[in-house]
């Protein structure tokens, strides 16, 4: 069982081996390490995630690379192996510094002359992102001689793999190499790993290093191994740095580099830090949430282009490590707060990818830029147009995530204008951003339809946030966030054509656009967004409100198996009113200065009931919109069960019969907006930080920084007040 501390995370159980995976994961942005054992078996789905490296093998899904692991290790006696499942098992916790990400473990068993027990350390440097490191200590109470035998692996699990081959290895001395290659691209990859230790009789095999350890009962022994990773993406001769890598490691030593590591992360969070006062457990559950964000943040620049954060992170390699709106609507404003120019990051991946987002565009006989819903290094869409699969026929079902999910483009628009009104960066514009606006406006004018007889614009055949209802007639946020895209274009326009005129022209010729800008310009006035009613309820979609009207309880009790998928043609939800997550809340959540409080509360109350919240999307929205109402302690357990996402494990682990486990960075972002924006009432406007404070009834006090272009501002919150301090530029 797991339990929550100031800083660390504990679990003295070792049964949750897939949830431990994610709960104690470590990671530095170029690569993830999973919470399991070093000798972990691949059913036990350790990996190593490399962030931007897919491959596909066969027919199966595209997906990222799990690397071979340096750190692996094994201990033994007389030939039998220590693992967690073996009867000698005496004791065993595992746990995470989420102050430092450090993972550690001790774990103890009986054998018929001692007590034996391995303690490690490990992290993954934040100062140099190629580099793992770890400390591993063997001791017993009574002598004995175990062997400790230090590989690196290539038995790893994947979900639709293998990916990697052609393995060459070498040993020279206590350093061990491996060289192969993706099977799709041929990416090659290679790996290296160095150990230093105490005094050993040890024994140096091929493709592997094994110690013979001659334990006195009282002192313990150490081994140090330093393992790194570098790609084809990162360097011409990714071997040949490896090498350098270990050698430098080496030289360096364990307690240098922790400190190294740790000097990193007291930066990160001398900014990133949010700090509660009256509510201890809400403290750790942020503050861990806020861990998993940092330890997926691509901070160091690729040769090979941007990247962004995917879906699950580098925690695994469900939804095909594609990155999803995730990373601009629930990731993006904690980082435009505390690291900006992640942002910008976010977005030249977005710019890079723009061809892969015309050429789908182009698939589907439109124009413009339709960004992927599940983008990888390309921009192309991983999406298959069967991503579920039948629990009872075991056969694919025809989903229309990425057809229809229109809005993703009108998402990444949006975190463009966010950065562009926060920052005042306008050259990220001249970088290629406007070119992204004004191409996904020209996706939405070749995509939309007139209605003669209603005299208006509209969106047909499209799905919304809401998954369950698929292929229907103008979705509220998704008809708000196309008309959001075209007054960004023109307002954008507007306003670059005061500061650079002879810009406007010509990428308004490159692209083409007049007609575009002049057709754009008629359709605003007329296009359909839904309106509330007399109740102050937005409608979901045409004809929503003719659905079946039943609990969430009702359509559980419909539900043959639980792994059975509740959206698409046959879905238990599917006809009814019951939707898998926030949709109009989200719109209201975005856009509230325009709508009434008569009218967020009307569908706060009418769609919460009908909302299973079965996404990790969700919970944020409603809570952002309750504090909008009057209502942060109503929106406190969303809070809280964002926040807690990834501690308690209990995100869905299967859509159909396809496997969707792994941290839950939407969830981790949502946690942050819901304290920031949502108790807090933070908001920019021009430049300027306002507040409105509403924290929760048991809050005491909440502190948090902000960066902006002149310099760190500190914002401190109570119950009836705020007070902002300047840092000034020096951050």
């Amino acid at each position: 069982m797991y339990t929550l501390y100031d800083w660390t995370i504990i679990d003295d159980d070792g049964q949750a081996v897939l949830e431990n995976g994610n709960r104690l994961l470590i990671g530095n942005g170029y690569m993830a390490k999973r919470g399991t054992v070093e000798e972990a078996d691949p059913p036990c789905m350790p990996a190593i995630i490399l962030g931007g490296v897919y491959d596909k093998h066969g027919d199966r899904w595209r997906e990222p690379v799990n690397a071979p692991d340096p750190l692996f290790t094994v201990l033994s006696l007389d030939g039998i192996p220590f693992t967690l499942a073996g009867e000698n098992l005496s004791t065993h916790t595992q746990s995470l510094n989420f102050r430092y990400g450090v993972y550690s473990r001790k774990t103890t068993w009986n054998t018929k002359d001692a007590h034996l027990t391995v303690s490690t350390e490990r992290f993954a440097s934040m100062d140099d992102i190629h580099l793992l490191c770890m400390k591993y200590t063997v001791s017993a109470d009574a002598p004995v001689s175990p062997r400790v035998e230090i590989h690196i692996n290539t038995d790893v699990c994947d979900l639709n793999g293998p990916h990697l081959g052609d393995f060459r290895f070498e040993v020279k001395g206590q350093t061990r190499t491996l060289i192969c290659e993706t099977l799709e691209k041929k990416i090659p990859i290679a790996l290296a790993n160095g150990i230093e230790g105490g005094s050993l009789s040890s024994i140096i095999e091929e493709n592997r290093s094994s110690y013979l350890l001659d334990l006195d009962g009282s002192n313990p022994v150490e081994l140090f191994v330093f393992g790194t990773i570098w790609t084809g993406l990162d360097a011409d001769d990714p071997l040949e740095n490896v090498e350098k890598s270990v050698l430098r490691a080496k030289k360096a030593g364990w307690d240098c580099l922790l400190a190294e590591h740790k000097a990193k992360w007291d930066e990160i969070w001398r900014i990133g830090d949010v700090v509660i006062k009256g509510d201890d457990y809400a403290q750790r559950a942020l503050r861990y949430s806020l861990y998993h964000l940092h330890i997926i943040a691509p901070r160091h620049k690729r040769r090979c282009g941007n990247f962004s954060i995917p879906a699950r992170g580098l925690s695994g390699q469900t939804y095909k490590g594609a990155v999803f709106w995730d990373t601009e609507m629930f990731m993006a404003p904690y980082f435009l707060a505390t690291e900006p120019e992640l942002v910008a990051q976010f977005i030249r991946y977005r710019i890079e990818t723009l061809p892969g987002a015309r050429r789908k565009a182009v698939e589907y006989g439109l124009r413009g830029a339709f960004f992927a819903w599940e983008s990888q290094e390309t921009g192309d869409d991983a999406c298959t147009d069967f991503n579920v699969t039948d629990v009872f026929t075991g056969r694919p079902v025809r989903t229309y995530f990425r057809d229809k999910q229109v809005h993703i483009s009108a998402d990444i628009v949006l975190a463009v204008k966010r950065y562009v009104d926060a920052t005042g960066d306008f050259s990220i514009l001249k970088e290629g951003g406007l070119e992204l606006i004004l191409e996904v406006a020209r996706f939405y004018l070749s995509s939309i339809y007139y209605s003669p007889e209603r005299k208006r614009y509209e969106a047909l055949d499209v799905v919304g946030p809401d998954e369950y209802h698929e292929r229907v007639n103008n979705n509220a946020f998704t008809n708000r966030m196309i008309l959001m895209v075209f007054e960004t274009a023109l307002t954008t326009i507007s306003l670059l054509k005061e500061k650079d005129a002879i810009f406007i022209e010509a990428l308004m010729a490159k692209l083409n656009f007049s007609e575009d800008f002049a057709f754009m310009q008629a359709v605003m006035p007329c296009f359909y967004v839904p309106q509330p009613n007399e109740q102050g309820v937005i409608e979901q979609f045409d004809g929503y409100f003719r659905l079946e009207d039943c609990s969430l309880d009702v359509v559980r009790s419909r539900l043959k198996d639980p792994k059975e998928y509740w959206g698409g043609g046959n879905g238990v939800a599917s006809t009814t009113r019951i939707i898998k997550q926030a949709d109009v809340v989200t719109m209201l959540a975005l856009f509230g200065d325009e709508y009434s409080t008569f009218v967020k509360k009307a569908n706060l109350a009418f769609y919460e009931p009908r909302t299973e919240h079965g996404s990790s999307l969700s919970a944020c929205m409603y809570a952002l919109l309750a504090c909008e109402t009057g209502g942060s302690d109503w929106a406190y357990p969303f809070f809280i069960k964002n926040a807690e996402m990834d501690i308690a494990g209990k995100g869905k682990h299967f859509a159909g019969l396809v496997y969707i486990g792994g941290t839950h960075p939407a969830a981790n972002g949502g946690a942050w907006l819901t304290a920031i924006h949502g108790f807090c009432g933070f908001s920019l406007k021009n430049n300027k930080i306002q507040v409105t404070p509403r924290l929760p009834s048991h809050w005491q006090e909440v502190m948090f920084r902000v960066l902006l272009p002149d310099g760190l501002h500190e914002v401190t919150v109570t119950r009836d007040r705020w007070d902002e301090k300047v840092r000034g530029q020096n951050v």
